[in-house]
């Protein structure tokens, strides 16, 4: 991309004829100052200061305004002649998020660019990695997701629509998924199993760092006798739910 285009602007902005010692509307200090002076940038815009004060700065009003609301970051930088800094502060005082309109013309300019073709071509093969899925699926196995990410993939579940190929596959994933039978986020082993069969209750409770009532579901789905041979209220509740 060319700088003619990396800092083209979307519309015509004009510098306003204001005479110095005129008052104006600042927009960014929510006030009224002074006109005393203009910038020397491509676009010379008026400087103002407020009363009592020998500090000058740009007034935000007019045509700079509609600017920051629409162009990019870097166009408003370049023909204005201001700090990057600077513009975020006006777009914050203006309630301008971070993607405008000149924002998302020039992100989607750079993604044709050959360097940003690569870097994607990169992070796609990487993502598909085996060996990098197994590092992120030994990080988070057994981690509960943040509420705020919860929240965001419900929102974002909502009212979507799917393919008839897609609901088989998710259908086929989760039976795949209730076949392990994964109770806290942990699986049971082959030698855990072998405990089952073998051992008491209690004693495989111990062993395995599992709750007791865990360990009476597992055997109930290996077909092994429970074990207990009184029957309590809990022990009863239990074998109800099991």
């Amino acid at each position: 991309m060319t700088n003619s285009e990396r800092f083209r602007l979307l519309a015509t902005y004009r510098t306003p004829r204001v005479r110095l010692g005129s008052v104006l509307s600042c927009e960014a200090r929510d006030c009224d100052v002074i006109v005393a002076g203009y910038s020397d940038g491509r676009i010379p815009w008026p400087l103002g200061r407020r009363h009592g004060s020998g500090v000058r700065g740009f007034v935000l009003f007019g045509d700079l305004a509609r600017a920051i609301r629409q162009e990019s970051n870097q166009a408003v930088c370049h023909w204005w002649g201001v700090t990057e800094k600077v513009v975020t502060k006006w777009r914050k005082a203006l309630g301008v998020g971070a993607n405008n309109t000149g924002t998302a013309r020039l992100r989607t300019e750079y993604a044709k660019e050959d360097w940003f073709v690569a870097g994607r071509r990169k992070a796609i093969s990487r993502a598909g990695n085996p060996e990098r899925r197994r590092k992120l699926s030994e990080v988070f196995r057994g981690k509960p997701r943040p509420p705020h990410v919860v929240e965001a993939l419900r929102r974002a579940s909502t009212g979507r629509k799917v393919s008839a190929r897609t609901r088989a596959k998710l259908a086929a994933a989760m039976h795949k998924r209730a076949k392990s039978f994964i109770p806290n986020g942990r699986i049971w082993t082959a030698k855990e199993d072998e405990l089952i069969r073998t051992r008491p209750a209690p004693q495989v409770a111990r062993r395995t760092g599992r709750t007791i009532r865990s360990v009476y579901q597992r055997r109930a789905r290996l077909n092994v006798p429970d074990g207990r041979t009184t029957q309590g209220p809990r022990a009863r509740r239990l074998n109800r739910q099991m």
